[in-house]
């Protein structure tokens, strides 16, 4: 009855909302008003990472090189490991001549000083993973406008649910939670973990446990693993919150003879995992075509570059679809089962394709994925006679290849409302060891704001 009542329920939210997709109207008036150069000219797009030791963080640098130049902008990219670091390179590359600036996971604390000095420079500033429940874009000054954060409750709902199917159909119950980071990128860890506590209420014979933190990346995912291994071994299913965390968590399990990795969920749809999805070692992940997300907010930069765009408060907060993605037919089974399959955010991809076409380019020395950046650009296709293709020319069949803007969601409506509900989420999920079975979680559940949405819809 649950699950034939869930899926009533998605259905008349898909008739009710449409296909959740808007596009972006800007404000002509402020993008003439903070240009920075012209249609046309030849300048330097920089980006800088925190790490290059996750496959994710490597594909964001691959992307936005190969943007830069099909748009036929200079590129120069950067490591960035402490608070100075990112300073000091922010200011390296407006001296070199940096119109625009791209930030992978940048701590949030460096944010208002670097937006000040892009502010002071005439530099835009667009960042992955960039704000806090304090720290917003668009609140420290004009330059810092957009933010590309995937809706990783979202992303963490949809394979949480599909592992939980899997494991009570086979008896099994007890699942190593991997939580991401209380420092880096910490607006996708609360939100990851909200995804989880939403799966959780369907399925009240699930334990959960472990809870230690990976850092998004493998040895940190590894060096995770081997603390909940000293503490118990009997773990039948892992979540991670990154593929290359739970890759390094399944090499520290294995070498200790606990095989669980055919009851193993993530996010990110990194190469690694896709091959142990179909060696039948790793069950789902969730992707958001990670080239694809990228490599677009190049042409939206130079968009604002060059007057042709400039987003409204409602814009600035942009997140890409999801896919997920498995062995083929497996999880369309289990979402059907768990009541999901009609859900509107169920997605599922071709996991063999989308390797051989897009994922094993990473190992490429001058990888080439299969997007024209160009399309996505209101002037550049202006320039050359293009016409804009918001899938950046690879179509949706081995991804969404899609982003949405989360203020303009119904579920919030206003940048108010998200707000309030982040803000809530860093005070209930940045740490979920409080989570050890539903019934805990529903004991928390009665001390949630109303401002904190727990519903599991998204358009």
């Amino acid at each position: 009855m649950r699950k034939k009542f869930l899926s009533v329920l998605f259905i008349c939210l898909i008739v009710i909302s449409g296909s959740g997709l808007v596009f972006a109207q800007g404000d002509p008036a402020l993008a003439q008003k903070y240009k920075n150069a012209k249609p046309g000219e030849k300048f330097m797009i920089g980006h800088i990472t925190f790490h290059l030791g996750q496959e994710y963080a490597i594909m964001v640098y691959q992307s936005i090189e190969q943007a830069c130049k099909q748009m036929g902008l200079n590129f120069k990219g950067a490591l960035a490991s402490t608070q100075a670091d990112w300073i000091e390179q922010t200011e390296s590359m407006i001296a070199s001549g940096a119109k625009a600036i791209i930030y992978n996971c940048p701590p949030a604390e460096v944010m208002p000083q670097i937006a000040e000095i892009a502010n002071k420079n005439n530099v835009y500033i667009a960042t992955y993973f960039g704000y806090t429940g304090d720290i917003w874009p668009g609140d420290y000054g004009p330059r810092w406008v957009i933010d590309n954060t995937p809706l990783s409750d979202e992303q963490t709902y949809i394979p949480v649910t599909l592992l939980m199917e899997k494991m009570e159909q086979a008896g099994k119950s007890k699942i190593y939670i991997q939580q991401g980071s209380k420092s880096a990128a910490t607006i996708s860890t609360v939100l990851i973990n909200l995804g989880v506590f939403q799966a959780l209420q369907s399925y009240p014979k699930m334990q959960l446990m472990g809870f230690q933190y990976g850092e998004y990346g493998y040895e940190g995912g590894r060096v995770g693993a081997e603390s909940a291994l000293a503490v118990r071994t009997d773990y039948e299913g892992m979540w991670s919150a990154a593929d290359s965390m739970a890759t390094g968590a399944l090499k520290a399990l294995r070498d200790r003879g606990v095989e669980i990795g055919a009851y193993t969920a993530s996010r990110d749809m990194e190469m690694t995992t896709a091959q142990d999805i179909l060696k039948g070692r790793f069950l789902v992940t969730s992707g958001f075509a990670i080239p694809y997300y990228g490599g677009r907010l190049v042409p939206m930069l130079y968009d604002m570059c060059v007057g042709a765009w400039y987003p409204t408060p409602e814009e600035m907060l942009q997140t890409g679809k999801l896919t997920v993605y498995g062995r083929p037919g497996e999880l369309e089974k289990l979402a059907e089962a768990a009541g999901i399959a009609k859900h509107p955010s169920f997605k599922t991809g071709p996991t063999e394709e989308n390797l051989k076409q897009i994922l094993t380019q990473i190992k490429e020395k001058n990888p080439q994925y299969p997007y024209d950046f160009r399309l996505l650009s209101v002037s550049k296709t202006k320039e050359l006679g293009l016409k804009i293709d918001k899938t950046a020319g690879a179509g949706t069949t081995l991804g969404a290849h899609d982003y949405y803007y989360i203020a303009k969601l119904k579920k919030f409506g206003s940048v108010d409302a998200w707000k309030k509900h982040v803000a809530a989420l860093y005070n209930y999920f940045l740490d979920i060891s409080w989570m050890t079975d539903l019934k805990a979680a529903k004991e928390m559940a009665k001390k949630f704001p109303k401002e904190l949405k727990t519903e599991a819809i998204w358009e």
